[in-house]
This record gives C-alpha cells, structure tokens and sequence, in this order.
C-alpha cells in the first residue's frame, strides 16, 4: 500500500495550485487536449540547491530539460521508479518495504536519484506550456464544467503517484458530452528535467511497476460509452487508502462530479475560481483545510472556539508597524478602538504573539467598571503577573539578569513598589520596612517615577522592549491614565511601547483619556488609532469558513443567515455559532466528514437582535442555580478570586462552586488559576443587568457586610478589604444598617483609604475617606472623635494632593471648627497654606503661614530696611563661626513636635519666597538656623544651612557660603532623608560652582534631579533639570546638546505643571534659538508662548529680571545698540535683591559689564564706565574664589575697560589673557566671545590683519559651539570690512 508523504502532497498541491491558477487566467486556450500526454506540457520549478529551506524563491534560470545526458547522468528511463521509493529518514514516498520485499529500499540508483527527488519536493511555481504548432488538435473542451471534470482527471493522477482514474459504469438518462484529454508532467529545474510518472505503481500492492510509453485515453471507447448514454461514478477510495487527506479527496471527487453528479451534488465546483481557491486555502492554513479535523472529538464535544483573529489582517499589520516605528525610537502608542465584541482584546493577544517572537516583552492588564475600588489594578496586576513569571522561570537566560537588577537599581526604594506589586517581594527579597510617605514630598510623584524606574530596569537588564497592554481603558481610573502618561514619556520609546482599548461612546468628553492624549501628543508622542468594526458579509463567510474548517463557497448560505441575524458582530457570531451547534442546528456529519446545517430551522429561529439581550436570554436558558451564580459573581466584577466565592459560600451557606463550574463548561465563565473570570464583559453585563437596581444594592451590602466580617479578622489581606469596602460602599445608599456595622464600615473604609494612600493613589483613597464618613453618626465629633479626625485629615491630605483646592476648604472648616487641640489642626492647616502657596497667592500664604509659625511659638521678625537685615544676617553669621563643623553635626535631634512642625511649615515658605525674590527670604532662613541651633538638628536643618550658606555667597562671604552648602549635604546624608535631598543638592550646587569648575558640578544637579524623583519632589526635581540646563548652556556646551536637555526639561516641567519654573525656561530658550536658529527651538518656543512674555506679563520680579538679561544678551550679541541701552538701563533700574546665589548672577554681572563699557564708548557717558567697572570689580572677588570659571571673564572685562580708557597695550594683553584662560578651561562661548571683541578692537585701532585674524578664530569657535546663527552674523559683518580677503578666508 503507497502512503504519500506530508511533502509530497505539499508540493503537489503547489502544483495543482499553480495549474488551477493558469486555467483561471487562461480560459481554455492552453487547456490539455486528447492528443497528447498532460505531463509533457507541465514544466515545474523548483528551488535552487542553495535555497532549498526557502519555498518562495524561484530558481533564476530557464527550465532545463531533465532528460539531458548532462543534466541526468547515468540515470536511466526505466529507473524512475525510484521516485516510489521508500525514504523514511527524508520523509518523501513512504512504501511497504515488507510488500516490496526490500527492493524498493535496497535500489541501487537511490543515491544517485536522491537530489532529483529532494528538487521535486522543493516546488514553487507550475506551468503548462501550449501544445507545439506542429502538433494534430485535441478534440475541443466545451463549457467550465469540463474544464474542471478534465482537471480534476489531472489531479487525480498527480495525487495518486501517476495513476489511472478506476471508473465504476452505471446508465444515466442524460448523457455527459464527449470530451478527451492527454495529459502529463514534467519537472524541472536549473540541472535537470524528467517525465515523473512514466513507471508508477499501479496496484495497492508495491510491485514493480511495468514501463509504459505515455498516457492516452482511448478516444474511441469515451465516445461510444457517452453516446450509449454511459457516466461514471468514481471512487476516492483509492487515493484514501494512500494516505491523501480526506478534504483533498472530497475537492478531486467534486471536481469529478461536476459533469455526472455522482459524488456530492450539491458540493460539485460550477467554476475553477473556487477550486483556486480551495486549493490556496490548503495551502495556507493545511490545519484548518487539508487535513481532517479529529472528529471522534468533535463528534462529543461539538463546536469548539478559539480566540482567532478573523478578517483584520490590515488592523494587526497597523501594530506590527506602530512596533517597528517605536524601536526606531519614534514616539508612538496605540490605541485600539470599536464597538463591544469586536475583537479588541483578541487582536491585542494576536500581536503579543508577535511581539514575544520579534524579542519584546509583552504584559497585560485589564479594567473592571465594578472593581474600581482596587488602586492603579490593571496596571498592577501585569507588572505583578511578569514578577510571578520571573520567580517562575528563574533558570531562563534574562530572568536572573532582570532579577538582580531590579534588585540593585531599586534598591531600598522598592519597598514602596512592593506594597502595590507583592510578588516583587519574592525577587527583592526582604528590605525592611519604612512610615508611611517617610522621605517624601508628593508620595504619587515617587510612585509614577518608581514605576517608570521599574519598566526601564526591565528593558535594560532583558534588552527588550516593554509592550503594555491595557484593556477597557474607558473603565480607567485617573491616576491609573497618569501613570500611563508618565510612562509615555519619561521612557525611551525603543524600551517601552503602550497599547490600550476602549469601547466606542463610553468615553465621556471629561474621561482623563482625552487629556492625556492631548498631553502626550503636544510633547510629541504620536498615537496610532486602530478603529474596529464589525464585519461585513464575506468577512462573516471567511470567518464561518474558519470556524467549521469548511470551503468559502460551501459556508456561504450559513454566514448569509449568519450576518443577517448578528449584523457582522464578531462577538454576536461566536455566541450564535455556538448555540446553533448546542441546539443541534449545526452539527458534524461523520459520514461526510463535514459540518451540515439545517437552514430553514435556523433561518427560522428568533434571535434578539443586540448581543446583549441574547447572551441575557441565554443566561435565561440555565437553571436558576446557574443563573444566581453568575448573578452573584457578576456583582462581584469581571474576575473574581477562588477565595472570596469560598468565604460567601461558607458566610451565606450557598453552594457556588458547582454552578460556576457548570457555567464555565458553558462558555459564560473561564477557570484561570484560582480566579473565576467571565469569559467577555458583555457577559458579566448581562449577568449585572439581569438585576433590578434595589437587588444589586442588597446583593452588595450582604456580600459586602460577609467579606467586611472577614476583613476585620485579617488585616494582612489588602484584595479582601478592597473587595469587601466596594461591596459595601456600592449597596450604602438603599440599605439601612444598625450603628455597629456603619463603625465598622467606616473604619473599613479608613483602613482602605490608608492602603491607597500608601501606594499614591490619593483619589481612591479620597473616595474611601469620603464614604467613611458617609457611614458616620449624626454626632460623631463628639461620640467617635479620632474616627472622625483620622477620616477628616485624610481628605484634607489627598483633597491637597490631587488638587481639589475647593474639596480641601470644605475639609478644612470642619476641622477647625471641631477639632479638640492646636495640634489636631496642623495637618489640614499644613495642606491649606501649600495650597495658597501653589496658586501664587503669595501675600494670603504667608499671613497665614505666619499667623500658623506664631501658634507654634515662633515669633519672625520683621525688619524695616535692608540694613536691620543685614544686621540679622550677620549676627547669626557671627554665631556659627565660632561653632565648628563637627561640633555643629553633633548636635542632638530635634524632638519637640511643635518645633519640628514649624521646620516644616518654614521649609514650606523659603522656596516661593525666593524664587519671588522677596525681602522675607532671609528671615526664614535666618530662623531654620535658630530654631536648629536652639533645639536640635532634623533632616529640615539641611535646607536652612543650605540657603543660609547661598544668602551668605550672595552677598560676598562665598567661602564661608561653600562650608554650609557642603555642611548641608552632610546632614541630609547623616538623617538619609530623600525628602529634602533634591532641594540641599540644588541649592548647593549653585554655591559650590563659585569655588569649583563649573562643568563638574553639572552631574550634581542630575544626581539632586534623581534624588528629589525618588522623594516625589516634583519642584525640586523641575528645579534641578533648570539649573542643569542653564549651567550647561553658560559652561560652554555645544548648543546642540543643549537643545536636547532643554527640549527634555522643558517637556519634563510641561508635563508636571511647574509653572513658575516653566516661566523661567522661556527666555533661556528665545536665546539658544538666536544662536543657533533651529527650527525644533522655534517651535518650542512658540508652543510656550507664556514662557516669553512681553515683560508687562510678568508678575515675578524675579522672572522679569531673567527676561530683560537675556532680551539684553541677544542685543549685545547681534550689537543692536540702541535696543541694549534701553534694555540694560531696564535691567540695571531692576533693584532686586535675590538672595541666594546662583552660577546665573556672575553671567548676567559678566553681559551687563561688557554692555556697559561699549555704550559708554558710543555714549561717553561716565556712568556707563562706572557701570562697567563695578562688574569688573564684582569679577574679580568671584575669580579669587574660582579661578577656572571666572579669571578668563575677568580679563575680558578689564580688556574693555582698557579700550575704553585707550590703554590700547593693556588692553592688547587683557584680550590674549582672555582668550587664552577661556579656551584652557573649556568655556567655548566665552573663548568665541573674547576673540570676537578683540576682532572689533584691533579694527577700531587700525591692526586689520590682527582684527582678522580674531573674527576668523571667532566665527570658528562659535561654529564649534554650535552657534551657526551667531557666526554667519560676524562672517557678514566682518565681509564688509575684509572683502578683497573673504575668499581665502571663507
């Protein structure tokens, strides 16, 4: 018996395929005729020897004969048996080696034929050739149907290993019409060519086959039996017994029977298109259609459905290239969008399958409309699912890699990861435990940022990218949708790439989805829309087809009835296709081998027309038992945990478990782990829906009092307080409960709302607080205080941190009024002055926050004059000097609650004061430094010493203003205290780049950046990215570099709302762009068009300084003098003191100086000299400090000053001194700077060739710097003096 392998029939149906193809196209004219032989006119290609693993490449040569001596060598006409022969370690034609006696196995040409055979079973194309012109005609093909019947022939023989076509005679009425057909074969490729099946097997035993000189019907006999009114039945059996698969069998029986009707009449092919067609359908999916599905199985079980994606190939190409786009490090997200039950979340798993072969890592979360009550838990639930898989796969290759970086990288930071991801702990390990928001400033910020930390850490250490995925983001909850944005853009987009799905229309126009789209898209993160819809009808067809492993053209009037009734509702269809099948309406005939439908019984049957009302009346079909079950877990929300359905079981006495398990069986659930999920959420709605609004409400109050009962027994399990207070919080409002459960109920919802505020989500936890005290006495400030106090401060706390200004005063009246103690009102007192401080009411908070410091006993002075303060400054300045350093680091803690409340509330007030430049600024510090002194040393003593050692920098003691800077960091150090590390490093940087390089001490204000991330110091961490900025710009960076970082900090302090450092950015940025003239700047600056303000915009005097230097700088720099004079006079007329010292002061005194000595030279008035040298005279007490970063200005100043009083020799040598210190010590800009006005002074006094060759070195280093605007600028303007030497010199 022959047994065709699974790469014989591969190729054959290539073949067949290919031919089918042909005569589609050809209609008729190359068709085979009676008069010759099929296999002569069929001319095979086949793969190179060198792309033998590649089907799709065809070999680039013309066919050659493979009967050549050359090309066939001692191979000989009767050998080609051989192809027959078994070769079970290649897997080509297997043969009974018993029934040939070993022959076959044992022939000698094997070896020699074997690299024919293995070309043959490499086909990738067929061709049939036209009959040659010399050659006797055929005898004509009339109709389609002929043509397929005379194919079918072809097929049968290519199949079957070149056997005849067995016939059994039986009389017909009607009589077919006469037709003939000589068919045969060839195969070719660049070496050789062969006719294959002139020897052939022809009975089911392997005997030698007989040689045969070609196949050629006998014309004669056809014609007779036809016109004696003779047809034929013919039998598949054959080709069955060889191993054929059925479904090929049933295509060439039905091809066959087109003409006689006497296999399956009413799966006859009419045209050769659809046998095409089935043929390509073979080919592709050989699973689904070529070979036959177990239908033993299939026989018991029924219709069974997977998660296919059908018909959206051009919707899964869209994220296969939004995945590509995003590794080329083009910011991009998508979003999948569409109707309910369209196939979003199936189409998002297709492409996890994807993304996981193409090297990513793909993590999946999903929202629940009922279990919203759970903090940030689609996002939890996949970063904690990838921890559970890296304990899982600890032996795999990245594991241990991502392991121990997590480890390394988090450090102990991770501990606040861990309270929202508890399987980080198993990677982690155990770190200890902290108070809650110990070291932290805005616990939501360090929370995003640690996220962010925790995904970059994962790509990094796996060099993979992070795919997220989150479904039904219309269920999302706001600091869920930060967190996303946070992602979006704080990671590089080769490491992390965001997918999300919504339903259409149940997104309202207030959902923070659109704002968040509409943030990340102004910051340049592109999003990709992919809109799903339902299908349409030969989409249903194809998707039908699929299904029931069933042809296109046979599945078409079950998916007419289909699309009728589910108008193309993926989803709908699914459901429908099962209940048909579970009614018996659809089923799988064993004798045909296929799925058979009743269409009258099913075009009959009434269906809802919406998938809800039919999954509603499917539900209806279950028992009542079943339908409670679902019911109760439907109250419970799309997936619920194993243990919770055991508690009600055993709570309420109600058997659960078995119902579910049924309804699972059913297809309404999934069992996955311990967790009961409903198997779409249109289920789980239906479910919900079945109940009236007063049954869902008592259902949730008893589930909730049941779980709450539990909850208060185990306080370690954070799912079933979350489960319990949902239940609860939900069925509240119709339900009356006795005084004792409402306690219990509020103290539930206090503990929930702590649990939330651990993990940052401060809105969650304001809703917990807001229904704990819903569930309050009428007297409760009297009968339950510390309940009432605890609920209250926490509103306050999480009202302040999401920015609920109105909710926050609510709160804070009732606490003032019915609090019991001072103390009791500090918090919210706390919260209301930080408030007022970050609406710029800067008057109303500090009365208030003075008011507050003298409850506390901290009584501020207010001096008259600048003089009284003067005094205070140095009075404690006086003080300090006689305390040495260590004796000050040894001094003992701070312990009095009210003292260490009034460091915090003064912590609160410096930095708004100083970044306003008011006079109040150095009272404050002055009494951080006092009470430090007076009663001890807390992690806030390090921002009073920080900014008492800037205020001391800034008037002139920079020595002793460097020993508290690094005094500062050595405290914050001593207390490790996070919450004030971004604002010390900061404002000690600024000092210590008085005494220090100042390239070196850019990395500090990366390090204070990181630092004030980890706290959730968003001010301080926006401040850092600023100063970095500024220092790199005036520490001589290329400017293309420093375009970047501004375009990161500017995008970083746009994206966290900091306003009032936002402002400052703005005319930084108008002055990087008149240097460079770059586009990417030009539009930055437009977009933040409040960032540059006319200056009558500005309300902080300090802001409206920084504009008029640079409008100054610009002006000096591109020498439109009448612009400068006025503008210098507006900037010196600014008589602001700042009070902290910052790098920026020595620049704006260095600019001012230099525009003072050339309006001078243009004015001759003495007051713009005196003005020069003042700044000259301020350059040189800071380069006594610094030699590095302010010598090199120095020796500039003076130069001009030279100039100015024609000391031309003088000058000559304070140039070259400039020009010289300023390229020793790195500053480019300044270097470019003194070449460029030694160029115009050697011009002035007549040394042209010396003035030349400085403007050369000049628009050189300006090129080097990046400043392409700025050295065009001095090309042009020195051309006009230098024209008849431009030339060489360009």
């Amino acid at each position: 018996m022959a047994i065709l392998s699974n790469s014989y029939i591969v190729s054959a149906l290539t073949i067949a395929h290919c031919l089918a193809e042909q005569m589609c196209d050809a209609r008729g004219s190359f068709m085979p005729t009676t008069n010759y032989d099929w296999a002569d006119r069929v001319i095979v290609h086949v793969a190179p020897p060198s792309s033998q693993n590649d089907s799709n490449k065809l070999c680039d040569l013309e066919p050659l004969d493979m009967m050549s001596s050359e090309n066939v060598g001692s191979l000989k006409h009767d050998e080609l048996g051989v192809l027959l022969t078994v070769f079970s370690d290649n897997a080509f034609l297997h043969v009974n080696s018993d029934d040939c006696g070993g022959a076959c196995k044992e022939d000698s040409t094997f070896k020699e034929n074997e690299s024919v055979l293995r070309m043959f079973l490499q086909v990738v194309n067929a061709q049939l050739l036209p009959p040659h012109s010399g050659d006797r005609p055929g005898y004509p093909i009339q109709g389609e149907r002929q043509r397929i019947h005379l194919m079918g022939r072809v097929f049968y023989e290519l199949f079957s290993g070149g056997e005849s076509l067995p016939k059994i005679e039986r009389r017909s009425t009607s009589p077919t019409k006469n037709f003939f057909g000589e068919l045969s074969l060839s195969v070719n490729d660049s070496k050789s060519h062969q006719e294959i099946f002139d020897s052939r097997c022809q009975t089911d035993s392997c005997e030698p086959a007989q040689k045969k000189k070609g196949r050629t019907f006998n014309k004669t006999d056809i014609l007779n039996e036809v016109d004696e009114g003779t047809q034929f039945i013919f039998s598949m059996d054959p080709l069955k017994l060889k191993g054929i698969p059925p479904p090929l069998c049933n295509l060439i029986g039905n091809m066959l029977g087109c003409l006689s009707g006497d296999f399956s009449e009413d799966e006859n092919y009419h045209h050769m298109i659809d046998v095409r067609d089935d043929l390509r359908l073979m080919l592709d999916k050989p699973s689904k259609f070529l070979y036959d599905p177990g239908m033993g199985k299939i026989s018991v079980t029924g219709l069974e459905l997977n998660n296919a994606v059908y018909c959206r190939e051009g919707e899964l190409s869209a994220l296969k290239d939004c995945f590509h786009r995003s590794l080329s490090q083009n910011k991009e997200y998508a979003i999948i969008t569409g109707p309910s039950g369209t196939g979003k979340t199936v189409l998002a798993h297709r492409f996890a399958e994807f993304a996981l072969a193409n090297g990513g890592i793909f993590l999946s979360g999903k929202y629940d409309q009922l279990m919203q009550a759970k903090p940030l838990s689609a996002i939890v639930s996949a970063f904690d699912e990838y921890c559970n898989m890296l304990v899982a796969h600890a032996e795999s290759c990245n594991a241990p890699a991502v392991a121990s970086a997590l480890r390394e990288e988090l450090g102990h930071d991770a501990f606040h990861l861990v309270k929202l991801i508890p399987n980080l702990s198993m990677i982690v390990g155990d770190i200890g435990a902290v108070k809650p928001n110990e070291d932290c400033v805005d616990a939501q910020e360090r929370l995003q940022y640690l996220l962010c930390r925790f995904v970059e850490i994962i790509s990094i250490s796996s060099k993979k990218q992070v795919i997220l995925f989150l479904d039904d983001l219309q269920w999302a909850d706001q600091i869920s949708i930060t967190v996303i944005e946070r992602l979006l853009l704080a990671i590089n987009s080769s490491s992390f790439l965001f997918v999300g799905s919504y339903r259409d229309g149940e997104m309202d126009e207030c959902h923070p989805m659109w704002n968040m789209m509409s943030t990340v898209s102004g910051l340049g993160v592109n999003a990709k829309i992919i809109k799903m819809s339902h299908l349409d009808r030969d989409e249903v067809n194809n998707m039908i087809s699929d299904m029931l492993c069933l042809s296109p053209r046979l599945s078409q009037p079950l998916a007419d009835i289909a699309y009728q009734k589910t108008k193309g509702n993926p989803l709908f269809l699914t459901r429908l296709m099962t209940s048909l099948s579970k009614d018996g309406l659809l089923r799988y005939s064993l004798s045909r081998r296929r799925w058979v439908w009743d269409e009258e019984k099913i075009q009959s049957r009434k269906i809802p027309d919406d998938v809800a009302k039919f999954l509603t009346s499917a539900i209806f079909k279950l028992s009542p038992d079943v339908q409670n079950a679902l019911c109760t877990l439907s109250c419970l929300g799309a997936s619920t945990d194993e243990a919770v359905v055991e508690v009600l079981e055993t709570d309420l006495g109600v058997n659960l478990t078995n119902s579910l398990k049924y309804a699972a069986s059913e297809g309404f659930l999934e069992k996955v782990d311990r967790d009961y999920r409903f198997s779409h959420d249109r289920v789980q709605e239906a479910a919900y829906n079945m109940l009236s609004s007063d049954d869902r409400a008592a259902m949730h109050s008893k589930y909730g009092v049941a779980l709450c009962l539990r909850a208060m027994k185990n306080e370690n399990d954070d799912s079933l307080l979350f489960t319990a207070v949902n239940q609860i919080n939900r069925g509240n409002n119709l339900v009356i409960f006795d005084p004792e459960h409402k306690k219990m109920f509020a103290l539930l919802n206090l503990r929930a709302g702590k649990k939330a505020m651990s993990v940052s989500d401060f809105g969650l936890a304001l809703s917990f607080f807001d229904y704990g005290r819903l569930f309050l006495c009428k007297n409760h400030w009297q009968h339950d205080y510390k309940l009432s106090l605890a609920l209250f401060d926490g509103s306050a706390t999480c009202a302040y941190a999401i920015g609920d200004q109105m909710r926050l005063s609510e709160i804070s009246m009732q606490v003032l009024s019915s609090a019991r103690s001072f103390d009791d009102k500090l918090n919210v007192l706390y919260h209301s002055v930080s408030s007022l401080f970050d609406a710029s009411l800067m008057d109303e908070a500090k009365e208030k926050g003075f008011s507050v410091l003298s409850m506390l006993g901290v009584k501020l002075p207010r001096p008259s004059s600048l003089q009284e303060t003067m005094k205070l400054i140095e009075d404690t300045r006086s003080v300090l000097l006689g305390l040495s350093d260590a004796t000050l680091l040894s001094f003992k803690p701070m312990i009095d609650p009210s003292k260490v409340m009034a460091m915090k509330f003064l912590s609160r007030i410096v930095m708004p004061l100083v970044l306003t430049s008011d006079n109040f600024t150095p009272i404050v510090v002055l009494q951080m430094v006092k009470l430090s002194l007076e009663h001890g040393l807390t992690a806030i003593s390090a921002i009073g010493f920080v900014y008492f050692g800037s205020v001391l920098a800034s008037i002139g003691y920079i020595e002793e203003g460097w020993r508290y800077a690094k005094m500062a960091k050595n405290l914050a150090s001593r207390f490790d205290c996070k919450e004030v590390a971004g604002e010390v490093i900061a404002i000690s940087t600024q000092t210590i780049g008085y005494m220090e390089p100042l390239q070196s001490a850019l990395e500090f204000h990366m390090i204070g950046h990181k630092s004030a991330m980890e706290a959730g110091d968003i001010r301080n961490a926006s401040l850092n990215i600023l100063l970095f900025c500024s220092n790199l710009l005036w520490s001589g960076a290329n400017l293309n570099r420093v375009q970047n970082e501004f375009k990161k900090g500017h995008r970083f302090m746009e994206q966290h709302k900091t306003l009032s450092l936002l402002v400052l950015s703005g005319p930084i940025i108008q002055t990087i762009s008149s240097l460079v003239a770059l586009e990417g700047l030009s539009t930055m600056k437009e977009r933040n068009s409040h960032s540059i303000s006319p200056v009558t915009e500005f309300k902080n005097p300090f802001a409206k300084k920084i504009y008029y230097f640079h409008i100054m700088y610009q002006s000096f720099m591109y020498r439109n003098f009448d612009r400068l004079q006025d503008i210098t006079e507006e900037y010196i007329g600014f008589k602001v003191q700042p009070w902290i010292a910052l790098n920026t002061d020595s620049v704006q005194s260095f600019i001012c100086g230099l525009a003072s000595f050339w309006i001078y030279r243009q004015t001759n008035n003495s007051v713009w000299f005196a003005r020069g040298s003042r700044c000259k005279t301020a350059m040189k007490r800071w380069a006594d400090g610094s030699e590095w970063n302010f010598f090199h200005k120095f020796y500039l100043l003076e130069a001009e000053e030279h100039f100015c009083s024609n000391q031309y020799e003088e000058a000559k040598v304070s140039y070259d001194a400039a020009v010289v210190l300023s390229k020793k010590h790195k500053f480019v800009n300044d270097a470019a700077l003194a070449c460029e006005l030694a160029g115009y002074f050697f011009l002035e006094i007549g040394e042209r060739s010396q003035s030349l060759e400085y403007f050369i070195e000049a628009r050189d280093k300006y090129q080097e710097l990046g400043a392409i605007a700025k050295a065009s600028s001095v090309y042009e303007y020195v051309a006009s003096y230098f024209n008849h030497l431009m030339i060489s010199v360009s």
